[in-house]
């Protein structure tokens, strides 16, 4: 009789220890969550150019961890870290320049230059901070809308400016006079490709970003977040320099060395902004 009496208060007890497990489990969640993100997509220059130069879309990648306090079931707050990497293209064909010039003999004289096609390229690797609020239903497959503000410290950002088929000549009207050929140590001829690499790099960023998508509950305790994100960038990045250089390709009173290959971002025109867009997704466990 002791042995059934046992039976059945254990069973009350377990009974009622489930009844209560049910009726408060929506007050009781974990409030640390951890995760692992991989974002790929696609990133565009919108800050102002020097005239005859553009930029295409390119591919853009970041890895990184993701760290959330839940404030509640649904609401949290975010700090993260992922390492960034991305290349900026700017493009030009039959570029073309002039400018009054001096040469080493005092003689004045008009400098031109025509390249059949210019490229500056960027690659860029950073870190990036993203600062975020987290709003997800409490569904086992849910929407789930992230947004905030995020910092990237600049690892490696130097510029690469290349030129192909680049005539360079001097015309002397004193004279009546033109020099493009066989004259490259002193600034004109035809070069077939010249390649540069100014001592420039870009400043840090601040991007406001978002991201939607959503949430699928895996198994207990961990969560596979799917989704597509946005990345507007805030602040010119342009690079800090003595004195701009409103030309791309500036002559020079020195013989030997008479050009000088410029970056666009060193013109008062140009303004590094970029904005970006993607999939994103994440696995994260809670504890």
């Amino acid at each position: 009789m002791k042995k059934y009496i046992g039976i059945l208060t254990l069973g009350l007890l377990v009974g009622g220890y489930q009844q209560a497990q049910a009726q408060y489990s929506r007050y009781y969640f974990k409030e640390h969550e951890v995760g692992v993100s991989l974002k790929a997509g696609m990133i565009q220059n919108y800050g102002s150019l020097p005239d005859q130069i553009s930029s295409d879309l390119k591919f853009s990648t970041a890895i990184g961890l993701q760290y959330d306090y839940y404030l509640n079931r649904q609401w949290s707050i975010g700090i993260g870290g992922q390492y960034a990497m991305y290349t900026t293209d700017f493009k030009a064909t039959n570029l073309k320049g002039q400018s009054n010039e001096i040469d080493s003999e005092n003689e004045k004289f008009i400098f031109s230059y025509e390249g059949k096609t210019f490229k500056e390229q960027w690659k860029v690797n950073q870190i990036n901070i993203p600062l975020t609020v987290q709003y997800v239903g409490e569904a086992e497959t849910a929407i789930y809308v992230r947004t905030g503000v995020q910092y990237s410290l600049m690892m490696s950002s130097k510029p690469t400016v290349t030129w192909n088929n680049l005539e360079t000549s001097g015309y002397f009207p004193q004279y009546n006079l033109l020099l493009n050929e066989d004259l490259l140590f002193a600034g004109f001829g035809h070069q077939d490709k010249v390649e540069h690499k100014p001592d420039i790099e870009l400043k840090d960023r601040w991007a406001w970003i978002a991201e939607v998508g959503v949430k699928h509950n895996v198994r207990e305790n961990q969560n596979l977040y799917i989704g597509v994100y946005f990345d507007l960038g805030l602040n010119n990045q342009k690079p800090s320099v003595k004195e701009t250089k409103e030309h791309i390709l500036v002559y020079k009173a020195d013989i030997d060395n008479a050009l000088e290959y410029n970056s666009i971002q060193e013109s008062s025109k140009a303004v590094f902004k970029n904005y970006s867009f993607g999939i994103q997704l994440r696995y994260a466990l809670g504890l």
